[in-house]
């Protein structure tokens, strides 16, 4: 074969395994990691390029909380929503063109109700245009090793363009705890209260799993079902994302079965390479995870097989490759068994939030109002005032701290059937 037909075959393997179809394989995607180390505790597939949905939305809050450390926008600023907003489709507030939203609102219906048009009103004031904001969501992705992530929209509404991969949103959701811990608690929010509506957060492992205190959930005909969670136990955190299952229901018991490997890993020391080593050697195009029959049109528009219906279970457990020991094993069941009956009889770190003030004296008399209101239930927990800024002025803001979760539930409910504001957060 002479120099210039091996130069024209190498170019055209080349392009195929740049551009090429190939028979995409992976059944699901999955990532543990250890938050404090950055490790790899356990993975599947976890640079496989994947239709991340709503998940895009920890970019989109990342980098909103970026600007308001920045000075850029305050938590109190007023957000006029557009047109292009209030088209969004569902899941979204049902915001209308000229309505007003603070941001802390906006963020708040992202994180708990992952509200469409609420993401889009963040990225029109970020950015001036969604289109633009989306062009600055993928530079940040680069700047952060997120290598498989680009970005076309600031909601994960279906689009070719829009990828990322478990490992992407592992480094992610990483650097928002790592980089923005004073804001983390608004995706551990289990519901949220606006216009006399309360909304209950749609990340169900928030409920499911006891350790669980944050992050997001996805679903596109073409992902899947996705999901992030993070964990802390004994002082130690673990992030998860599984991408890919075919039920709500089969995202969370498996992340808790994902969450419950790594803690159990993570204790026996079963550490692998830092997440950000973990290197793309696979260059399929993302898999389209439901079939028309279950996702009618818009299933045909993203290009499934329709014969891609069946599918088998996800079922975690270790590799061979890095399965512990069974002594190291029972040492660790022991550990958690521990650890979980501990957990079962401690106090939870939940709070609410009453307002925020120009005075503190205003403050003082909000706590003392929502003390009579509470009556006796007023004996739980522990009444502060925190001092904020706001457009470089400070602020007090008035909360109860240090309730459990059924004590901090009963105190929003009695000061709303009150008509006193109330937003319930963990601690």
């Amino acid at each position: 074969m002479n120099i210039a037909v091996k130069t024209k075959l190498n170019l055209l393997i080349l392009t195929f395994l740049l551009f090429g179809t190939f028979p995409v394989s992976a059944r699901y995607a999955a990532i543990v990691i250890d938050a404090d180390s950055g490790r790899v505790v356990h993975e599947v597939e976890a640079t496989h390029r994947w239709y991340p949905a709503s998940l895009t939305k920890v970019m989109t809050i990342y980098m909103t909380f970026a600007a308001i450390e920045a000075g850029r926008l305050s938590l109190r600023d007023t957000l006029t929503v557009s047109g292009h907003a209030a088209r969004q489709p569902t899941s979204k507030l049902g915001l209308l063109k000229g309505q007003t939203i603070n941001v802390e609102q906006a963020i708040m219906a992202v994180t708990t109700r992952s509200a469409n048009d609420a993401a889009v009103v963040l990225a029109e004031r970020l950015g001036g245009s969604e289109s633009y904001f989306a062009s600055m969501m993928t530079q940040q992705a680069q700047s952060m090793g997120m290598y498989n992530s680009s970005f076309q929209n600031a909601s994960g509404l279906p689009d070719e363009g829009q990828i990322s991969s478990a490992r992407d949103l592992a480094l992610l959701s990483a650097a928002l705890i790592r980089d923005f811990p004073q804001y983390y608690r608004y995706f551990g929010a289990t519901e949220f209260a606006y216009k006399g509506r309360v909304m209950p957060n749609t990340n169900k492992i928030l409920k499911t799993y006891p350790d669980a205190d944050g992050l997001k959930t996805g679903f596109t005909c073409g992902s899947g079902y996705n999901l992030i969670a993070s964990a802390k136990r004994g002082g130690h955190r673990l992030i998860g994302v599984l991408l890919g299952a075919h039920s709500s229901a089969e995202r969370f018991n498996q992340m808790a079965n994902l969450l419950d490997l790594g803690f159990e890993k993570s204790q026996a020391g079963a550490l692998g390479l830092p997440v950000s080593q973990l290197h793309d050697t696979n260059y399929e195009r993302p898999p389209f995870q439901l079939s028309t029959n279950r996702c009618a049109g818009s299933a045909e528009h993203m290009g499934a097989d329709s014969g891609s219906g069946s599918h088998e279970a996800i079922h975690i457990k270790p590799n061979k490759s890095t399965r512990i020991s069974e002594s190291q094993v029972t040492k660790t069941t022991n550990k958690t068994a521990a650890k979980s009956l501990k957990r079962t009889t401690a106090r939870d770190s939940w709070a609410i939030m009453l307002g925020d003030h120009a005075r503190k004296t205003d403050a003082d008399i909000s706590l003392k109002q929502a003390r009579f209101a509470l009556g006796p239930a007023a004996k739980n927990g522990q009444p502060q005032i925190v001092q904020i800024k706001y457009k470089s002025k400070p602020r007090w803001r008035s909360e109860w701290i240090n309730l459990d979760q059924a004590e901090a539930r009963n105190f929003c409910k009695k000061l709303r059937n009150k008509g006193r504001d109330c937003t319930l957060l963990p601690g």
